[in-house]
């Protein structure tokens, strides 16, 4: 089994609402930025990179979160990611998010395979099937 992929956000006053804890909608810009560097990591460039040197676009059809405790400034937030699913045309990501530890939030975004220039969808081009694919688990 691989190392799990871990994505460490320090969070900042700024991303923090008046009862000092971050606002809700930071957090899905907090696991966006961890897949992005998953994937940077993984096959070699994140979505900038695979659009505009690969032709390859990954909109998000669908993402959830579930929150089970506040994220704060006070420790790095711990953001685990791995593919759970890989589908014909599609992937879907888990995002765990820790702070010290604890378990803050749990998130699942699913993307679609689509050539960029015509924003149709595809298959996953086999140079990154065959490095995601092998790496899906629940």
């Amino acid at each position: 089994m691989a190392e799990p992929f871990i994505h460490d956000i320090l969070v900042s006053w700024a991303d923090c609402d008046p009862a000092k804890i971050v606002y809700t909608g930071r957090i899905p810009n907090f696991c966006l930025d961890a897949i992005n560097a998953f994937l940077h990591h993984k096959i070699g460039g994140g979505w900038f990179i695979q659009e505009l040197d690969h032709d390859m676009g990954m909109p998000f059809v669908s993402m959830s979160l579930d929150f089970r405790a506040p994220v704060t400034p006070r420790h790095i937030l711990k953001c685990e990611v791995f593919p759970s699913r890989m589908g014909e045309t599609s992937i879907t990501f888990k995002v765990i998010g820790r702070q010290d530890g604890t378990l803050c939030f749990e998130g699942s975004f699913t993307e679609v395979f689509v050539k960029a220039s015509t924003f149709s969808k595809q298959p996953p081009p086999e140079r990154v099937r065959s490095v995601l694919a092998p790496l899906v688990r629940n």
